[in-house]
């Protein structure tokens, strides 16, 4: 009894352990870098997931799409009954009285050939006697409805062939590489858009601490308020007052640890973790400044865009498409069809015997046209070839306005990249002189020669600096995401 006292015991203590620590692995913090949260986001994201299924059926159409080639291939196997058995009694009987050796085909009787020689060799004839039908047919056959029931075997082989399907697996080809620069464009705007949440987040965090901050001086100055006039130093509205700054502070640090939690919560779906995993990230919204020039930047990496890249080989797409709609209309198909159909004339003999069945089958080699008015002018298929031709120029001149487009766009960033590159350094020698200013207020507030008023417009004006410089930097760095989207490429000190 003791032991099995202690073994319940060990089963309820480990079973516990095993609970809690099970508990402690969920509420555990998941620490994130920028880095690894993109690499979450590319390994679970379901609209990457999706994508990539896209591409893998797409991947295996471009590499089958030769199975077009290949022919028709029919088997099939019947089992005939005639039911005239009285045609097929006469014909016996008419063939005997002939002289004529008998092939039985689908339930009818025929003569294959003349002679008494070859009717002796078959055996429908005796020594000049003519036998009844009844006795040849129950000699042969067995019985009158054994003559009735035939075998017959299909086998068919046919091809098509035209021009135009060499064009159309090409043209699978293309589609395929059409879809992995649609892939690797959702992949690089999804790591993109990662990268500026990731930062974003941080720098509402900051903004977040900037609050908090903030808070806590008003808490103190609250306190240094209370021990002044405590000490008859200043009057009680200045109390009151600090007091009132104190309170009305805390529900901006409570909204904004709320909106905190929420964007934390779309950034942990995005990456695919569970919903109520805390999440931490690790990183700081800091600069590594790039020099580059723009005109150099757009004549060299121009041609590298993915959204160049995918118009252009949508364009051959279509180009392709255009050159299998011509074959097709104004290049005959061959049709090669081949077939046997051996037939058992005699059921109750051999069936492999070569004398006992015939073949029907045959070979036919077409060459067609299918449609000579596809070939005419005002035809529906030419207006067709015509619609794809207007709209192949239509997106050339997409192309054109795009590269164009591409060009400004790269100017402007590069321009916002020297602008929040300027402005940072302002901003950091403003945040300098509000920090001073603010020490300088609240050392004059904490002895009675400065108004509660000055510190609020000395803090103010120290977290509008604060905040404001953080913004640039994350403006800066969304800028070079920008770019390194737009080009496709990483942006390491490239002159």
């Amino acid at each position: 009894m003791k032991i099995k006292r202690y073994f319940s015991a060990f089963i309820l203590i480990f079973s516990a352990a095993f609970l809690f620590a099970q508990e402690s692995q969920v509420n555990e913090k998941l620490v994130l870098t920028v880095e690894e949260s993109v690499k979450l986001a590319l390994e679970n994201n379901k609209t990457l997931k999706s994508s990539a299924i896209d591409l893998e059926i797409q991947k295996r159409a471009s590499d089958y799409s030769w199975n077009s080639l290949l022919p028709g291939l029919q088997l099939s196997g019947s089992l005939a009954r005639s039911n005239d058995k009285d045609n097929v009694i006469s014909s016996i009987e008419s063939n005997l009285n002939a002289g004529k050796p008998l092939a039985f085909l689908g339930g009818v009787a025929s003569a294959i050939s003349s002679g008494a020689d070859a009717a002796l060799r078959n055996g429908f004839l005796e020594m000049g006697k003519i036998p009844s039908a009844s006795s040849v047919i129950n000699d042969t056959y067995g019985s009158e409805e054994a003559t009735l029931w035939h075998p017959v075997g299909s086998l068919s082989v046919s091809w098509a062939f035209n021009a135009a399907l060499i064009e159309q697996i090409s043209l699978s080809k293309k589609q395929y590489e059409a879809g992995k620069i649609s892939y690797e464009q959702s992949v690089k705007e999804m790591e993109t858009n990662i990268r500026k949440l990731f930062y974003g987040i941080l720098l509402q965090q900051e903004n977040l601490n900037i609050q908090i901050d903030s808070l806590n001086n008003a808490k103190a100055r609250y306190e240094q308020a209370l021990i002044n006039y405590r000490n008859g130093l200043v009057p009680e509205l200045q109390v009151l007052n600090s007091q009132v700054s104190y309170e009305n502070q805390k529900p901006t640090v409570l909204s904004l640890e709320q909106q905190i939690i929420q964007q934390k919560n779309t950034f942990a779906f995005l990456l695919g973790i569970p919903f109520g995993k805390e999440i931490e990230l690790s990183g700081t919204i800091d600069v590594e400044y790039i020099d580059v020039d723009a005109h150099k930047l757009y004549q060299e990496y121009c041609d590298n865009s993915l959204e160049i890249q995918n118009i252009k080989k949508q364009i051959e797409v279509a180009q392709s498409g255009l050159t299998a709609q011509r074959l097709s209309t104004f290049t005959p198909s061959l049709s090669v069809n081949w077939g046997l159909q051996p037939t058992v004339m005699n059921i109750t003999k051999n069936w492999f015997d070569k004398d006992n069945f015939s073949d029907n089958g045959n070979l036919t080699l077409t060459l067609v046209y299918p449609n000579i008015i596809d070939m005419l002018p005002f035809s529906a298929n030419m207006q067709k070839i015509k619609d794809t031709q207007q709209n192949i120029e239509k997106a050339q001149l997409g192309l054109s306005q795009m590269e164009q487009n591409m060009e400004i766009e790269v100017h402007k960033l590069v321009d916002n990249l020297n602008k929040s590159r300027e402005n940072i350094k302002a901003m950091e020698r403003n945040v300098e002189l509000a920090q001073k200013a603010y020490d300088s207020t609240l050392r004059a507030y904490n002895s009675g020669t400065q108004e509660l008023l000055a510190v609020k417009d000395s803090e103010s004006s120290l977290n509008q600096s604060r905040l404001g410089l953080m913004n640039e930097k994350y403006n800066y760095i969304s800028a070079v995401l920008d770019l390194e989207t737009k080009l496709n490429i990483k942006l390491q000190n490239k002159k």
